[in-house]
């Protein structure tokens, strides 16, 4: 299941990520592949975990969710960037509970997508299946969803070497279309929704992040609890 949040990121928080991620942004610009930029928040320098960011993003949109998803310990598993360089390849079909069986055994992390740009399908936006989009009040239905057959390959594949069968993915875009984003619009979509993105056509590189979140019950790995979040004041 998949949903567009009704709020959208304000510019000056959307800068603000763009301004410090600049460096991260002009090395994919050489690139064609995709910057993650896992370290980007939270990382182990305290004085540039850009946490201060995260903190805005957060408070802007979970006002209006945090009471629909009812996580018992609410935290950020993780939040990273998505630069993914001119030039790059799109993902293979996979569905993210494939990677986080093992640290989520009973599904809770859902993420939320947040475009740091307007993203037209010729940048490689996200592609879902509108059959599964729902209205924000459905977000209490996340998760709810199967595990559907996937391959691994660690080889071939550096980013996303779990998915789902090139046979069965390829039946299944048939019935997906790319979903729109304009900057600082965002949805969110549960562990178990297939999801792909598109080739990066332009001369640039495309301009995305993800935040997911989950319940921090009995869990020792996330990156930060929603409260301890909320209450961030840079040292």
């Amino acid at each position: 299941m998949w949903c567009r949040l009704p709020t959208r990121i304000s510019s000056s928080a959307i800068d603000a990520i763009l301004e410090r991620a600049e460096r991260l942004i002009s090395a994919s610009q050489k690139d064609t592949s995709i910057t993650f930029g896992k370290d980007f928040f939270g990382g182990i320098d305290a004085e540039n975990n850009n946490l201060d960011l995260l903190q805005q993003l957060h408070q802007e949109f979970w006002p209006q969710i945090t009471e629909i998803v009812n996580l018992n310990v609410p935290v950020v598993d993780d939040a990273i960037l998505l630069i993914k360089g001119a030039g790059a390849p799109g993902t293979a079909l996979h569905q993210d509970r494939a990677y986080w069986v093992s640290r989520d055994p009973i599904p809770t992390i859902f993420s939320v997508w947040i475009a740091l740009e307007d993203l037209t399908e010729e940048k490689g936006g996200l592609v879902l299946s509108p059959d599964n989009q729902v209205s924000v009040s459905e977000m209490s239905l996340f998760n709810k969803g199967s595990l559907l057959k996937h391959e691994e390959d660690f080889v071939q594949s550096s980013h996303f070497p779990i998915t789902i069968p090139k046979a069965a993915a390829a039946e299944m875009k048939k019935s997906m279309e790319f979903i729109s984003l304009a900057k600082g619009e965002a949805l969110a979509f549960d562990s178990f929704e297939p999801h792909t993105t598109g080739p990066n056509e332009t001369s640039t590189p495309r301009l995305a992040m993800k935040i997911a979140y989950s319940d921090g019950l009995d869990k020792d790995r996330y990156l930060i609890q929603t409260e301890e979040l909320e209450n961030y004041f840079p040292s």
